[in-house]
């Protein structure tokens, strides 16, 4: 296959999807260009990045971008540069793809993305938890008698929880420190299972 595009609204104005690999150009090139290139080994004018079908590592496609990309990663990136390449349209990021697969050996899968935000959520559940525990304790010592010790470090934190446990006393602050956590860790959970997003690719 030998296929030229050009369109000087995208990132990489000029490609060539060839037998070997592709070719991206940030400059806009007419078609000779491409055996221009070869022909002299690589000449550093035309800013031709070649990556080879056997360098190709992994590929992930983002039609829903506009325009639409392909995250490409390669297996030396020593010698071969990896990148996003931007299509004109979803049909011509297809069509690269398919060469890919003929070309490459490489197999559409699923992948599993972790995304890591419900660890904040989870910082609240243990924040619940000690304050609830706190709770409880401060009113434990209310019941029995014993005098609290409001000063010293976090003494306006102490003050608020001696407040709330004279209130509710020591089965009311059970229930709010139960409710606090079952809440925040009910939410920690929702959020867990909801945060790994999946996307399709392209590897070996």
């Amino acid at each position: 296959m030998y296929q030229h595009y050009q369109n000087s609204e995208l990132v990489f104005k000029t490609r060539w999807i060839t037998n070997e690999g592709f070719y991206f150009s940030e400059k806009e090139l007419p078609d000779t260009s491409l055996e221009q290139f070869l022909s002299k080994s690589g000449d550093p004018e035309e800013h031709i990045i070649f990556i080879p079908y056997s360098q190709i590592k992994q590929v992930a496609p983002l039609y829903e971008n506009q325009p639409p990309l392909l995250d490409m990663d390669v297996v030396d990136p020593s010698n071969y540069q990896a990148l996003v390449a931007d299509f004109e349209n979803k049909a011509q990021l297809q069509e690269a793809i398919q060469e890919i697969e003929k070309h490459s050996g490489l197999k559409e899968d699923v992948e599993i993305i972790k995304n890591k935000s419900w660890m904040r959520n989870l910082l609240y559940t243990i924040a619940a938890a000690f304050f609830g525990f706190s709770l409880v304790m401060m009113a434990r010592e209310m019941e029995a008698g014993e005098s609290l010790d409001l000063s010293g470090r976090r003494s306006g934190f102490k003050n608020i929880l001696a407040s709330i446990a004279g209130q509710l006393g020591v089965v009311g602050s059970s229930v709010l420190a139960i409710a606090l956590v079952a809440g925040f860790g009910y939410l920690t959970y929702t959020i867990y299972k909801s945060s790994n997003t999946t996307r399709v690719v392209w590897k070996k």
